[in-house]
Parts: structure tokens; sequence; C-alpha cells
């Protein structure tokens, strides 16, 4: 890598479930434990095989974005309409209790993030997530949360990802090139998203690789990586900065 000076008018965005924080602890781990116990025989390998188009299907909305995805989770693993309300309502009383969806970073973060950091980069966090769940990033992990130039939730804009609407206020805010830019995601709606805001793209194996690399790689991003402590070795093959 070079000195800052050479990276200040680069800019990476980052999506924030699993790339920053554990998608499995915050999501998945949750959503198998209520299912499982309301209907230990369900199809878990329909929801892998599906998990890329549900998310195109229900991104780039706002409105009960989570709950949308919920329900049709639990129709594609073979839920009755009964067995998918109470899903519903024992989630709705978790999250409400906070006894689930923890806030857990992943290996390596913080030092990437603070190598980048270090190095000039500017650093957005672009989510799906809503604010209540960034604010929880800021509470439990500040060290994380204050590297970012600016955060933009589905709270801010009218359509989510696969949307390039959070993608453009970020570039915006932080007045950067998009040729200088690079959008780093762990679904295909992060990498449509990048594509249609005109930067770079950058996939993320995260924690479910098996699962992610055919729809990633069907999205044609300009690199694939397992995680983003390999930032750092591939910035100059992204970029080919001229400096």
């Amino acid at each position: 890598m070079n000195e800052q000076s050479s990276w200040n008018e680069y800019a990476l965005l980052f999506d924030m479930d699993g790339v920053i924080i554990s998608l499995k602890a915050r999501w998945i781990d949750p959503l198998e434990e209520v299912i499982s116990s309301i209907n230990s025989n369900y199809d878990r390998k329909a929801i892998e095989e599906k998990s890329s188009s549900l998310i195109l299907v229900h991104g780039g909305k706002t409105n009960a974005l989570m709950l949308k995805g919920i329900i049709q989770v639990c129709s594609v693993c073979g839920l009755s309409r009964f067995q998918t309300f109470r899903v519903v309502f024992r989630l709705v009383f978790m999250f409400i209790s906070r006894t689930k969806f923890r806030i857990v970073p992943l290996e390596g973060v913080t030092d990437t993030l603070k190598f980048l950091k270090d190095q000039g980069f500017k650093l957005a966090l672009v989510t799906s997530a809503s604010r209540i769940t960034t604010r929880a990033l800021k509470k439990s992990y500040p060290e994380i949360y204050n590297k970012f130039d600016c955060i933009y939730t589905r709270n801010d804009v009218k359509l989510t990802k696969p949307s390039p609407d959070q993608l453009l206020l970020a570039l915006k805010k932080l007045d950067v090139d998009k040729a200088k830019t690079a959008m780093i995601g762990d679904f295909i709606s992060d990498i449509i998203a990048g594509k249609e805001a005109g930067v770079k793209t950058i996939a993320v194996l995260s924690e479910y690789p098996e699962v992610n690399r055919f729809p990633l790689e069907s999205a044609e991003p300009d690199i694939i990586i397992n995680n983003i402590t390999e930032i750092p070795n591939i910035i100059l093959q992204i970029f080919q900065p001229s400096f």
C-alpha cells in the first residue's frame, strides 16, 4: 500500500451484515432457532437455494422489508400460515426484548478499517438495516462505527439496494470520483447497486461461501474475496492508480 496522501481521493463503501458484522449471529441463527422450534422438519436447503432471489425480490423497498422477507422464507421452507404467524410473533418479541439479534463484528474488521483509514481512504457504511441497528453498532463497537465518514441506512432512502440511492448519497457526501470508489458487499443486491452507481465492485463470500459464490459470480463483480481483511492486498488491482 502507498502512503496516506496517495489514497485520500479514494472511497470504499461497505455493506454491514455479512461484511462488517455477522449476518449469522444477527439474523440467520435467531430465524433458524424460531423456525426449527415450530417445525423441526423445515426445508433448510430450499432457503439456501433461493436466498439470493429472495433478497432481490424484497430488496429495493423499505416498507416492512424484513417482515416481507421473513414471510417469504417461511413459505419457501414449507410452513403453514399459522406457523408463519407464530414465527413472526416470536421474532417480534425477541426483537423488542433484545434477547437475540446480536451485533458481532467479523474477525479482522476493526484492524482492517483502521488500516484503510490510516492510509487515507474515505469510508462509508451503506446498509439496508435500520438506524436502530447502526445505533446498536455505535453503542457496542464505537471503534468500528467511528471509522465511517458517513452512514446511510434504509431510513435515509425510499429504495434500498439493489437501488443505487444510498451509494449515490455517499458519493455526494464524500465528494469522490466514481472511478475511485468501490462498493463492498456479500449479496448480489450490493453488486448490482454498485454497478448501477457506476463504481467498482468487490464481492465478499463471507460466512456462507458455498451459498454466495454462484449468485455473486453471476453479478460479475470486479473481484471476489473471502472477507474484507483481503482488501489491502487487492486494492491496487481494483483501482490501478497512476500515482
